[in-house]
């Protein structure tokens, strides 16, 4: 197991708890805005699904959700609250995916890309398994100050971990590429940090 799955694991039995007295609502604002775009019974693949908040609603909305995630506690407990048809423990980094070309309706990662540095790869992987049409929403930390021309994202550490602020332009040049249109996007404060929720579809054809 990773350094970095080792750290997720170990506030696991705590993550529900922490985001709630953090007031963090990325999963909701996720799902309010991609909710008038799927439809009971299709597939969701949730990327670093976690303990399951962000996948929760679109089961509850009678979507078959799927689902990854580095860290086996974090597994664990989604894996009790019985959300997920299908979870399996794989790091999103780590490409190919274990799921067949055109295999979900709608992909979903939420608090996870500010983890990660260059994003091109899991773009082109979600393309991948997506089917023609359907939504890549997903969330990232936007940078505290303007970045210089041609400079991707903001880097800093915190609490072990490195952390990835996205410049929203960067994001969307690489959305645009891969063959995505933006449909919504929302800017979402969490603490003092901004994030921004978007939802894209895949370009059909």
């Amino acid at each position: 197991m990773s350094d970095q799955a080792t750290l997720h694991d170990a506030y696991a039995a705590d993550y529900d708890a922490q985001v709630s007295a953090y007031d963090c609502y990325l999963a909701e604002a996720l799902f309010g805005l991609c909710y008038d775009f799927v439809q009971p019974g299709q597939s969701l693949l949730d990327l670093g699904i976690g303990s399951g908040l962000s996948a929760a609603p679109f089961a509850r909305a009678g979507l078959r959700v799927a689902g990854m995630d580095f860290a086996p506690a974090m597994l664990d407990l989604c894996r009790a609250k019985g959300i997920a048809t299908d979870l399996r423990q794989h790091d999103l980094q780590d490409i190919p995916w274990p799921y067949d070309h055109a295999l979900f309706d709608h992909v979903i990662c939420v608090g996870v890309f500010h983890f990660i540095d260059h994003l091109e790869a899991i773009i082109s992987e979600a393309s991948r398994v997506l089917r023609s049409g359907g939504l890549f929403a997903f969330t990232t930390r936007q940078p505290a100050a303007p970045l210089a021309p041609g400079e991707p994202f903001a880097h800093h550490v915190a609490g072990g971990l490195d952390i990835y602020s996205h410049a929203p332009e960067s994001v969307a040049a690489l959305m645009a590429r891969a063959g995505f249109d933006r449909l919504r996007q929302l800017r979402c404060y969490v603490g003092q940090d901004v994030f921004a929720v978007w939802v894209t579809r895949q370009r059909s054809g």
